[in-house]
């Protein structure tokens, strides 16, 4: 007796595991297609049936097979279930007509492959899913999510209801021998279909909060170029208008107008400069992109800022000098952004210093590396560096790294920065070596 009824328990426990295994697999097969969409579809671009419809269709298609070729026996033997409704309700709320009536298809010619009874009952049911659920698909869109969570629920419920009394018609079942089970797999079904929906718009809110996040950016953007914009313009502006106000005012001689005139003029050029800048970043533009050799265009940058570092105390050293290290760049642009990091590296040592410059290759790669023993940076203003109006200058704006950055980039150069606060910084452009090419 008692190996009899261990034997017995074991067969139930046994049972059990085989039906957690088989609805398991149902779950697995619903929950894999919003997976794969959710990893191979690009942010930003995640409206599922909508951006998307023929790649969804075909991937609830493979779920609604896949859930008919793997069902399992629920609480007794005479009940063989699987989740195939649950794509389908999912698919026609989401996806509309035509979704509706592909998955239609799909799981009525499975159904027809696998046949037995119920056939005709279950294909007329899916029938009156695939016609009937896509007529809820506006109100279903338009309520919140907890409406939502309830209307899937109550479909699921009457599309089971519909098999229920459509097998007591038929085969002539009692209602109350039946209603118990058939209870059990509506709160089976119904709690799946509920997780797949809030799964789904969990998925679509943060998509939206993404797209609405971009916008914002980009607006943040626009925000902070007219903040400088607006900044560096009214300097000269506001000199010109002085100058020309004071000559309108005043008599001068004709040697000061001259000099104001020279003065006009040169903030007149400041101003063009400003702009051709930011066109730069906005809309790079360069002429032909030509091999240079990489060391002579340093020493010209070096010979064009002594000056400038001499008058701020400031040695600047060649450290390490590769003479055959060549890349390919628009000159003028890259010389632009030389003088940049090595006028930042300059300012950035209010009590002079020493500035490294080196010039490093290997057969694929070329590095020009800028050190300065300035002020340095926390790792949050390096991450930041290159972004519109951020500066580490008091009366800076950030345009010159921004411009830096973009031409870099367009020239399929990197920048790469190692700052330590008080330590200093070191700025290394990274540029793809065409030294072997050119031979």
């Amino acid at each position: 007796m008692y190996n009899e009824g261990r034997s017995k328990k074991e067969m139930e426990m046994t049972y059990m595991e085989e039906m957690m295994t088989g609805m398991i697999n149902n779950i697995f097969f619903i929950i894999f297609p919003i997976v794969v969409y959710q990893m191979f579809a690009t942010a930003g671009q995640r409206n599922f049936f909508v951006s998307h419809r023929v790649t969804m269709t075909i991937l609830f298609s493979i779920s609604i097979i896949l859930c008919m070729m793997f069902p399992y026996q629920f609480l007794t033997d005479q009940y063989i279930f699987d989740l195939r409704q649950v794509p389908m309700i999912v698919g026609a709320l989401y996806g509309g007509p035509v979704v509706s009536g592909i998955l239609f298809l799909v799981s009525s010619i499975g159904r027809i492959i696998i046949g037995g009874d119920g056939m005709y009952i279950a294909i007329l049911n899916q029938f009156v899913i695939a016609a009937g659920v896509p007529f809820l698909r506006p109100l279903y869109m338009r309520i919140n999510r907890l409406g939502k969570i309830a209307l899937v629920f109550c479909i699921s419920i009457a599309s089971l209801l519909f098999n229920m009394f459509a097998g007591a018609f038929f085969f002539g079942d009692p209602l109350h021998d039946i209603i118990g089970i058939w209870v059990m797999l509506m709160l089976n079904q119904g709690t799946i279909i509920v997780l797949t929906a809030l799964l789904i718009e969990h998925m679509q809110r943060q998509e939206y909060m993404y797209n609405a996040m971009l916008k914002h950016e980009k607006m943040e953007t626009v925000s902070h170029f007219a903040a400088a914009v607006s900044h560096e313009l009214r300097n000269p502006l506001q000199s010109i208008k002085g100058f020309i106000q004071l000559m309108h005012e005043y008599e001068y001689s004709r040697e000061k107008q001259l000099e104001f005139h020279q003065t006009i003029l040169e903030e007149i050029i400041t101003a063009e400069d400003l702009i051709d800048d930011y066109l730069v970043y906005a809309k790079p533009t360069y002429g032909q992109l030509e091999p240079i050799t990489v060391s002579p265009e340093v020493h010209h940058v070096l010979k064009i800022m002594a000056p400038y570092a001499n008058g701020k105390d400031v040695v600047m050293q060649m450290i390490e000098m590769d003479e055959h290290a060549r890349i390919l760049v628009d000159r003028q642009k890259f010389q632009q952004a030389l003088v940049n990091i090595i006028r930042n590296g300059i300012e950035a040592m209010p009590e002079g210093g020493t500035l490294a410059v080196s010039v490093k290759s290997s057969p694929a790669k070329v590095w020009i590396e800028v050190a300065d023993e300035g002020v340095g940076m926390t790792k949050e203003e390096v991450k930041r560096l290159g972004e519109p109006y951020f500066s580490n200058k008091i009366k800076g704006t950030g345009l010159g790294m921004m411009v830096t950055y973009s031409i870099i980039s367009q020239m399929n150069g990197e920048v790469l920065v190692d700052s330590e606060k008080g330590k200093g910084t070191e700025f290394t452009l990274e540029f793809p070596n065409i030294a072997s090419v050119s031979k």
